[in-house]
């Protein structure tokens, strides 16, 4: 008995640091709305037709979780094979109501969270790291059947009081297409008017 309450004791301080993580990032940037940016990306195709396309786009967020990537130049159609990274970027507030969280490993600089879909769909788990300090999302990567996957990494900057991804590098490998995709952030509108049918596009 006195063993199962150590261990459950050991247990519930392991959780603690973790559930105030969460905590944390879920309440970055409290008062950004909205936001429109644009997307500078270099796409390399490693599987057929192994092209590479510098592309620019506009990337439009709307709370809590609506995200949008319109490419406006170089070869769209490339492009949208990396939708994925963009689209499906699930802030941290949304993680526990969507999904069973668990932590995987904390190496005293990033704690490494899976997200196992509570509604079963394209996406088996997701795999997000978050850095201790900052509470900002590192990676995350979406793995789905016979070993698909998509992972993006992110470094941010702080612009009006808020932490917005300044750049990031992605891999997408899907059955039919494999590529890598590299690209800059700027020209940032903090809570500007967005109109809706940007989101149903």
């Amino acid at each position: 008995m006195r063993y199962a309450q150590t261990l459950a004791a050991l247990l519930l301080v392991g959780a603690a640091p973790a559930d105030d993580l969460l905590a944390r990032a879920a309440a970055i940037n409290p008062n950004l709305q909205t936001f429109s940016a644009t997307l500078h990306a270099h796409v390399v195709m490693k599987s057929f037709p192994y092209l590479s396309a510098d592309v620019t786009g506009n990337w439009y967020y709307r709370r809590p979780d609506k995200y949008k990537v319109v490419f406006t130049g170089g070869l769209p159609v490339i492009a949208q094979q990396f939708d994925k990274l963009y689209v499906r970027l699930e802030p941290p507030a949304q993680w526990k109501q969507r999904n069973v969280v668990t932590v995987t490993s904390d190496d005293g600089a990033a704690t490494h969270f899976r997200l196992v879909p509570k509604d079963q769909g394209h996406v088996e788990s997701i795999d997000a790291v978050v850095d201790d300090k900052s509470a900002t999302v590192i990676s995350m990567r979406w793995n789905y059947a016979k070993g698909a996957y998509a992972e993006v990494h992110n470094r941010y900057e702080r612009i009006d009081g808020n932490q917005v991804v300044a750049s990031q590098s992605g891999h997408v490998e899907e059955p039919g297409y494999t590529g890598d995709i590299t690209s800059t952030v700027d020209d940032y509108k903090i809570n500007t008017q967005l109109p809706a049918e940007i989101f149903s596009q």
